[in-house]
């Protein structure tokens, strides 16, 4: 049996391997900084944190010892290269893991926002399906010894994953479009978290996608592989971010100090605090919401 073209293969692998290498250094220093910048954080944020590093620091020692296996172990061995590894095979698992953690996490926004079980519900279970997928495949793999995978469940899997992200990104934009408030301050630091959020989504999902179109352009390559093994480190670091973000949203919403005005004092506008009667039950609605946007920050 033939060997595998190198280039579109295990070059390709090779060059996914330093890729992620790249983007574990940024998320360290990223978790070094969110230690360090939010001590005050609670047990659990700051253990999902070391979770999620430590299970992307796994998956980057399986695949470059993966690549190392058929790279330098199997050099010249062209028998070895049609076969799968179980270190190629098990770098599933804690990519899906981690992946699956910073999910939980949105999914914990969706749900503080919205209180809508069934949506949360409907978007939890998108989330595990495609986990649960990926695990299966990882065992069939196994089994079967072989580096091919399945179209149908490769495409589930991908299309899956990039539509629960978008939906997450959408629901968390549409209730923060609605605390809309009359205060510019409020409006501003809104403003900013949905731009933040679409741009968190969009990156997982457009990631997902390339996968997938790789897979579809490029079956019998190892691009979507390749590319695949950066998905979870991107959900991370866009976990990451958005925790790191709280620093600048907080420092938004502090009201500027005496020595910040000019010798002029400035012009008082009426008073804005008091709440019209006609829209007291419409801000009683959304008092979730608001105490949600205030815990995110």
């Amino acid at each position: 049996m033939p060997s595998p073209d190198l280039e579109s293969t295990y070059g390709a692998l090779l060059i996914g391997v330093f890729i992620s290498f790249f983007f574990q250094g940024i998320l360290s220093v990223q978790a070094y900084l969110y230690y360090e910048t939010f001590p005050g954080d609670s047990l659990k944020l700051k253990a999902l944190v070391a979770v999620v590093w430590t299970l992307d620091l796994a998956h980057l020692v399986l695949i470059s010892q993966a690549v190392y296996h058929y790279l330098v172990l199997s050099w010249g061995n062209d028998a070895a290269l049609i076969e799968t590894s179980i270190t190629l095979d098990l770098h599933l698992i804690p990519l899906t893991l981690s992946i699956m953690a910073c999910q939980a996490y949105f999914l914990d926004r969706v749900w503080k926002f919205s209180k809508n079980a069934i949506l949360t519900g409907i978007l939890a279970v998108a989330c595990l399906t495609s986990g649960i997928l990926t695990i299966v495949m990882t065992g069939q793999t196994i089994q079967s010894n072989t580096i091919g995978k399945d179209l149908g469940e490769v495409i589930t899997v991908f299309s899956l994953g990039a539509a629960a992200d978008l939906s997450i990104a959408g629901v968390l934009c549409w209730y923060l479009r609605r605390e809309m408030t009359i205060f510019d301050r409020i409006n501003s630091l809104l403003s900013r978290i949905i731009q933040l959020t679409l741009a968190t989504g969009l990156a997982t999902s457009l990631l997902a996608l390339g996968c997938l179109v790789a897979y579809v352009v490029s079956p019998k390559s190892l691009i979507f592989v390749a590319m695949h093994f950066s998905l979870g480190r991107m959900y991370t670091n866009a976990l990451l971010a958005t925790l790191m973000s709280r620093g600048s949203l907080r420092e938004h919403l502090t009201p500027p100090c005496a020595s910040e005005w000019s010798d002029t004092p400035p012009t008082l506008s009426a008073p804005v605090f008091i709440i019209p009667s006609e829209t007291k039950s419409t801000d009683e609605k959304q008092s979730s919401g608001r105490d949600a946007l205030f815990l995110m920050v």
